[in-house]
């Protein structure tokens, strides 16, 4: 799901690269931004956005697919640590919550979102992929399956975002707070 496209022209993919980064921008500030806004703050014309993204549809799934692609990079990062089960679970409190900041705009267009890749995971899916792995080494919990985990810890995320929406934690204590429920929740 990267939004890397090898076929393009190193050009054509910076062009593509200043639109999603200046959509996230002006999204998080606007929701309700144009194309034409966003083309405008991104230095590139309208005819430009709509060559990559031939509709807004298709823009906000591009940066749903930006999220997915660093959730997967974060949790590899935290595995490659090589450290406890804890430590990785403790680790990815904060990093999920502050993904969850950066991106919070995408949640007035979750309606956009058809397909989202980690609510139906692939065996390959990092976190899932180690929640097997530490599974059967026994550094989690072995009395719950893999799978539901995987899910548990899904939705923990977006309780701990819904928290920091709703102004009732920051995101540095939604962070420790959920880092300390995933350690307590699924660890041995």
């Amino acid at each position: 799901m990267s939004d890397k496209n090898p076929l393009l022209r190193s050009d054509a993919q910076r062009n593509r690269d200043a639109v999603l980064a200046t959509a996230m921008r002006l999204l998080g500030q606007k929701p309700e931004a144009s194309i034409q806004e966003i083309a405008d703050a991104s230095g590139v014309g309208r005819t430009t956005v709509y060559r990559h993204f031939p509709s807004r549809e298709d823009l906000v799934r591009a940066l749903f697919a930006m999220v997915v692609d660093e959730q997967r990079a974060v949790v590899a990062a935290a595995i490659a640590e090589g450290d406890t089960a804890a430590a990785i679970l403790r680790r990815l409190g904060p990093e999920i919550v502050g993904i969850g900041e950066r991106y919070r705009f995408l949640d007035t267009h979750r309606d956009l979102v058809i397909d989202d890749p980690l609510k139906h995971p692939s065996p390959a899916e990092p976190l899932l992929a180690w929640l097997v792995a530490a599974h059967g080494r026994g550094e989690v919990r072995t009395d719950l399956p893999p799978d539901w985990s995987y899910a548990m810890i899904r939705a923990l995320a977006v309780g701990a975002n819904e928290e920091v929406v709703a102004g009732r934690r920051s995101p540095e204590e939604a962070g420790r707070l959920l880092g300390d429920t995933l350690v307590r929740a699924f660890t041995t």
